[in-house]
């Protein structure tokens, strides 16, 4: 249990900054990216000045071995950024510009063509660059064959995925272990290195390996120190005291940890910032536990600054440039207890009165949590914000024992990416691996193999069409062997691109700083971490599934419509055959209203992939597990998929997370959280989070929020997972589309992350429009 020190519990005020922090949050706001931007890091306020640092380490050192130069390219591009400090804030550091040649987690190395253009680059540095292409993409041998290739040919494979069966491109989000950084310091890590290096350094590639670490780590130090000394030229050039103060504090606090662990919390925050700005601003994991030996340091001893001002500067640093999760609260590793501390409510204030789509904040939801944490909770959905996301500690621990974490590991989990869920500081899960479109896989099974979008052109393996099955349980039988077929090429895809990403180095730094990497003298992409299982998200459950309800009830069990009826039907996109929609849109159950005949079909459709994917190890080690929050993967996934049995047509969307088809619940919101509640979310481990609509108005008085609070802990406790609210209003909704000058502020989910509903595609904000109406 933690001690309490300060009361930040309240619920009838907002937390308000010191005057300082005020005057950092005032100049924020208009210097603010848009939510896209700071999505994906591209919120640098310094350009490129014709720089091109990592071009030029590279033809610096042509005869070194590629990890090391890489690591020397990465401190030389945040070393040749300017220091940027602004007036009154008190940790820095910025993002950098988006160099023509950057690294990314995702992939490496990546020459970003639309810097060329950016920067007004001349025609002979994208020569130069491009030369670099066999140096920055180290060519290696594919160890994992391409499934089936024999038997399906190259032509097929490509067609597989022109047609959008499934994408399997890692994306590679993962918490690195700020809690070592913490505890060691920069110089501890140092001495990390080389224990480790001691041991292990054996070969030509672990001692690349162990070299580039050392790269990196000097360079985070270098990296404090350079702005250490740039605070002390302000604080020399500086007139006004106070200022002159913050500058001082700023240089003796960079300096200070540059080195040394820290022990103030003002200390480890300006630490793990510079560490998240060197990992792009990914995943901060349980922020709430690893700063609270610092808070409790520096409450009790003093610090140059307030606890209140460490916490609201690292949280306006997130704000401003994008980091993409935070988790708080859930339970203590080694005892089970709730976790719940003073931070996880000071993170909370600080979050409720930025109102904005970042900082992204997710709740662990454990049978002790307080119930005044609760409260807080919706009170802060009351007031128009859609985070906090809030996830169940009862499932989502014992699943994770499921896939082989130990129970104290299981305990520990927190969130990242865009809802996805890992062990912090021990993981490399792909995050995610890739995603399969179950609505296309239908639409295959349909044809009995062949492709909807181009005549005889066969994807899927030979199976009995839709129009040549007798029973419903012969169709759904082709179904199953149609996603069997798809499901071993596509964790095969998966594979092979991660062996690409262990080859290219794609996570230089995070290896560094993750448990097992220098324990074992691997990179993250090859083997390093602890915990290797795959995440795979999972599009058009509802859609398939309600379709295959309906068939089941109206084609094969009440003969209502003839299979060659339906077959022309959904070729014409419902044209001309209205009475056969509204028929299978009200004759058939759907999915999302407690109504145990759909949930069990999608509890049986679900349980075919999740099982299937089960089967099968990714080539970090684990077993694939499945995951769903599609971002606005529910529309491009639908845009492959012709109009189906459900009553949809022709490209509607599916949806962006583990709930109804949109639109189709009417029963409210209990009803739609039974339904979830019974689908197999056990073995979807990897993060599958469901839309809920919680408006202003049902959480408008005190009773409202509590009675609101009780249904989701409810859901929490009794087979959800994941709950992301939208708490917007319909009508604003619909008047925002016609006056956006109105609304900058209306907030609403989409699938893993917020956004302001103004800067949405027309398409998107129709998608979120019709989860409120039938």
């Amino acid at each position: 249990m933690y001690l309490s020190y300060n009361d930040y519990t309240y619920l009838d005020k907002k937390f308000e900054p010191s005057k300082r922090l005020g005057l950092v949050r005032d100049e924020i706001k208009p210097r603010l990216f848009t939510q896209g931007m700071r999505e994906v890091t591209m919120c640098s306020p310094v350009g490129m000045d014709g720089k091109n640092p990592m071009v030029d380490v590279f033809e610096e050192m042509p005869d070194d071995p590629f990890a090391v130069v890489y690591a020397h390219a990465i401190v030389r591009s945040w070393m040749v950024t300017p220091c940027i400090i602004k007036p009154n804030e008190a940790v820095v550091g910025i993002t950098r510009p988006r160099y023509p040649l950057m690294e990314h987690f995702r992939e490496g190395l990546i020459i970003r063509e639309g810097s060329f253009r950016e920067g007004n680059y001349p025609e002979s540095e994208i020569e130069r660059t491009e030369r670099l292409l066999p140096r920055i993409h180290p060519s290696f041998t594919h160890k994992v064959p391409l499934a089936r290739l024999e038997e399906i040919g190259c032509e097929r494979y490509d067609a597989i995925g022109a047609e959008g069966v499934f994408g399997a491109a890692p994306y590679g989000h993962t918490i690195p272990n700020y809690v070592t950084l913490l505890e060691n310091g920069l110089d501890g890590m140092l001495d990390r290195i080389e224990y480790w290096a001691n041991i292990n350094d054996k070969t030509e590639k672990t001692a690349e390996f162990y070299e580039s670490a050392r790269v990196i780590v000097r360079g985070m130090s270098e990296y404090l120190m350079m702005y250490s000394n740039k605070a002390n030229e302000l604080y020399l050039a500086e007139a006004d005291p106070v200022q002159k103060q913050y500058y001082k504090d700023i240089s003796e606090n960079c300096a200070y940890v540059a080195h040394k662990k820290p022990k103030t919390l003002y200390q480890a925050v300006q630490l793990m910032w510079c560490l998240s700005l060197w990992d792009w601003v990914d995943c901060l994991g349980r922020v709430d536990q690893y700063l609270y030996p610092f808070y409790e340091y520096s409450v009790k001893n003093g610090d140059v600054i307030s606890v209140e001002d460490s916490i609201t500067s690292l949280m306006y640093k997130i704000w401003e440039n994008g980091a993409h999760n935070t988790t708080i609260s859930g339970c203590i590793p080694e005892t089970g207890e709730d976790a719940t501390n003073d931070l996880s409510y000071l993170f909370l204030q600080v979050l409720r009165s930025i109102h904005d789509t970042h900082p992204r904040m997710v709740v662990r939801v454990g049978e002790n949590m307080p119930e005044r944490l609760m409260e807080l909770i919706t009170t802060i959905w009351s007031e128009g914000m859609s985070d906090p996301t809030i996830v169940s500690d009862k499932l989502v621990i014992p699943a994770l024992q499921n896939v082989e974490v130990t129970l104290e590991d299981a305990r520990n989990y927190a969130t990242l990416g865009c809802q996805e869920i890992e062990i912090p500081d021990k993981c490399n899960t792909g995050c995610e691996d890739g995603s399969m479109n179950l609505g296309k896989v239908f639409q295959i099974a349909m044809r009995g193999g062949m492709s909807e979008d181009s005549e005889g052109v066969r994807l899927g393996p030979e199976t009995k069409s839709f129009i040549e099955c007798e029973t419903f349980e012969e169709f759904f039988d082709s179904f199953k062997t149609q996603l069997e077929f798809f499901t071993e090429i596509f964790c095969c895809q998966c594979s092979r691109a991660q062996e690409m990403r262990a080859a290219w180095y794609s996570k230089l730094v995070k290896g560094v700083f993750t448990d097992g990497c220098l324990e074992k003298g691997l990179n993250h992409d090859d083997g390093g971490p602890i915990y290797g299982h795959g995440v795979v998200e999972t599009g058009g459950l509802a859609a398939v599934a309600d379709s295959m309800t309906a068939i089941k009830k109206l084609v094969f069990e009440d003969k209502l419509i003839s299979k060659q009826e339906l077959l022309d039907a959904l070729k014409a996109n419902y044209d001309g055959y209205e009475k056969i929609r509204i028929m299978l849109l009200n004759g058939a159950p759907k999915f999302g209203n407690d109504n145990d005949e759909a949930d069990t079909m999608a509890q049986r459709v679900l349980d075919a992939f999740w099982s299937e994917l089960g089967k099968y190890r990714s080539v970090r080690g684990g077993v694939y597990t499945g995951a769903c929050s599609l971002l606005d993967g529910g529309i491009s996934q639908a845009r492959h998929v012709g109009a189906m049995p459900n009553g949809r047509f022709k490209g509607d969307p599916f949806g962006n997370t583990m709930g109804p088809q949109p639109g189709s619940d009417k029963n409210g919101l209990t009803a739609m959280l039974a339904s979830v509640a019974k689908l197999p979310l056990h073995k979807g481990i990897g993060g599958t989070t469901l839309n809920v609509i919680l408006t202003q108005k049902m959480l408008a008085t005190s009773e409202q929020r509590k009675n609101i609070g009780a249904i989701m802990r409810s859901y929490m406790a009794n087979g959800g997972q994941m709950a992301q609210i939208t708490t917007a209003n319909l009508d604003d909704l619909i008047d925002a589309k016609a006056h956006p000058e109105r609304h900058g502020d209306l907030i609403v989910r989409v699938g893993g992350y917020s956004c302001q509903f103004v800067q949405m595609s027309e398409e998107s904000q129709n998608e979120i429009i019709s989860r409120y109406v039938g």
